[in-house]
């Protein structure tokens, strides 16, 4: 190699040296605009993520809301419903056909009875029970813990 080939990798060197320099100078040029966009995407992404995870929080507390009214309704209609069949059951009426003797024979001593009138006596009795029975069946199921408390 002469001085012909020395010439033209020196030439080769510099023009490679400015290309890299080049290079470089566009990297830090456009590396902070880079930087700006990716920092206000993961900001975008990170405020899409929270508003995401919210309304899903919205949703389990709209689902465990309807659970929660949802028994409360099933128990108020099993208390309404133990009520009116408790009062449905306070008059009797006396079958004969139930294959025992025991519905005629009660029967038969309800009626002989009525003239003490103690029936309204009974009522007010059974109703205090029932009103009792519930009240203790509510304490119970208040003092039931749910969880590992």
């Amino acid at each position: 190699m002469g001085i012909i080939g020395s010439a033209f990798g020196k030439l080769f060197n510099v023009i490679w040296s400015g290309i890299k320099w080049l290079g470089q100078f566009i990297k830090n040029l456009f590396q902070g605009l880079i930087d700006l966009l990716v920092g206000f995407f993961k900001v975008i992404y990170a405020l899409i993520d929270g508003l995401l995870y919210l309304l899903y929080k919205i949703g389990m507390l709209a689902v465990k809301l309807f659970e929660l009214l949802f028994e409360t309704a099933k128990l108020l209609w099993s208390l309404v419903v133990g009520f009116a069949r408790t009062l449905a059951s306070l008059s009797y009426s006396p079958r004969g056909s139930s294959g025992t003797g025991y519905s005629e024979m009660l029967g038969k001593l309800f009626a002989n009875l009525s003239f003490l009138q103690i029936d309204v006596v009974a009522y007010i009795l059974l109703f205090g029970l029932w009103i009792f029975t519930a009240v203790a069946a509510m304490k119970l199921l208040s003092s039931i813990r749910v969880g590992g408390d």
